[in-house]
């Protein structure tokens, strides 16, 4: 084992067509500005909504 460091600091799910969509939510986007960050990381969803 071996001690790392998780930059997570927050995370949004999103719901788009591809990952390009998705990347182009936080274009310019106002809250971008406020939590100082330096990327977005788009990843799939692996596990899909609770069935009902």
């Amino acid at each position: 084992m071996t001690d790392v460091v998780n930059e997570l600091t927050v995370f949004v799910v999103v719901r788009a067509p591809s990952h390009e969509a998705a990347a182009k939510l936080f274009e310019n986007h106002p809250h971008m500005s406020i939590f100082p960050c330096d990327a977005v990381d788009v990843m799939p969803l692996l596990s899909g909504p609770p069935e009902s």
